[in-house]
């Protein structure tokens, strides 16, 4: 299916010619969908699942395909010949309009097969990488793990131990546990497809992004996030035997807005590393730029851009936090855009 309003990324900037009429294509389990209206998909930075939602006309007998328990969805964008995939992802939800005579089709990426699994074993003498290739496995997934993962717990005799899991388990999901050593590592973990990446967020460059680029853009200054910044990391270092409580600060002056974290079995560098990470977050939060424009594939979640050309304190580098991409038959391929960024 042919789609209008595309932008592609152009050397310092975006430009809108190059491909005038992308495609949209829908594979169930490797076959095309019939009907194809549009599709959504939302990406963000959040450590969550990435999220689509399809739209098929009933009357082309799509709603075969698509309504099974575990059947994964591809929703991709086509241009010049060729297939990018946008998300892949298993069906939750699918509804039906009698009268409309249109299918909706909701899920998520593949994180979500971690996110409804709960822990419930003891991770011992592993590193972070092994135990998410473990994880990966039991789900047939593929991984792309960096190398120089931490070892994933406490020492213990000269062992070292998971221990947020015994009586903590049942609490936690395989994503929070894979998240949770992400973040501790310094690292990012997100779904490509059917392959589970743990390793450290790549430096893609950054795109810039100037209000001609877009159809909309709106600006936000959060001034509780200019003050001063305090994070505090409590936690209980079982080696040492111990409490341990580390303090991050930063951001403006004044009054300090205060944050606390809490987190089992941390060591004390390991408490101070996770209040510096949870500063930089919060930190990062007091500008935003929420943009609408046309679609494109050159910006990414956790990519940067570069807002030029408001003549405003606007104008500066941005992580991105979402990214929302519609392909539609009717309206083209259009993407709003959710941007963070530090004082």
């Amino acid at each position: 299916m042919h789609l209008r309003g595309v932008g592609l990324p152009g050397d310092g900037g975006l430009v809108r010619s190059g491909v005038r009429a992308p495609r949209l294509r829908v594979l169930a389990d490797g076959a095309a969908v019939p009907g194809v209206i549009s599709a959504d998909v939302k990406s963000n930075g959040y450590a969550a699942a990435d999220r689509f939602t399809v739209r098929l006309a009933a009357a082309a007998g799509g709603l075969a395909a698509v309504d099974a328990v575990g059947v994964r969805l591809d929703v991709q964008v086509g241009f010049d010949g060729g297939w990018t995939s946008l998300i892949v992802g298993e069906v939750d939800r699918v509804v039906l309009d009698a009268i409309g005579g249109v299918v909706e089709v909701d899920g998520r990426d593949l994180s979500a097969l971690l996110l409804d699994s709960r822990v419930d074993e003891t991770f011992a003498n592993r590193t972070s990488g092994e135990i998410v290739a473990v994880i990966a496995a039991r789900h047939g997934l593929a991984v792309d793990i960096a190398a120089g993962g931490s070892a994933a717990g406490r020492f213990y005799q000269a062992d070292r131990e998971r221990v947020a899991l015994g009586q903590f388990a049942r609490a936690m999901t395989e994503w929070d546990l894979v998240a949770g050593l992400a973040q501790r590592d310094g690292f990012t973990a997100s779904m490509a497809g059917a392959t589970l990446r743990f390793g450290p967020l790549e430096d893609t460059g950054v795109v810039t992004l100037t209000p001609g680029d877009c159809e909309a853009m709106q600006m936000e200054h959060v001034m509780p996030m200019q003050r001063s910044i305090e994070v505090t990391v409590r936690s209980w270092d079982q080696q040492g035997g111990a409490a341990v409580t580390r303090t991050a600060s930063g951001g403006g002056a004044g009054r300090a807005w205060k944050h606390h974290v809490t987190r089992p079995n941390l060591p004390a560098e390991e408490a101070q590393t996770l209040a510096e990470r949870v500063l930089a977050d919060l930190v990062r939060q007091e500008r935003r730029v929420d943009v609408r424009m046309p679609g494109e594939l050159g910006i990414s979640v956790r990519g940067r851009v570069l807002v030029q050309g408001t003549a405003t304190a606007w104008d500066r580098v941005y992580a991105v936090g979402e990214v929302n991409r519609r392909l539609d038959v009717r309206h083209g391929f259009t993407q709003s855009l959710v941007l963070l960024g530090a004082a």
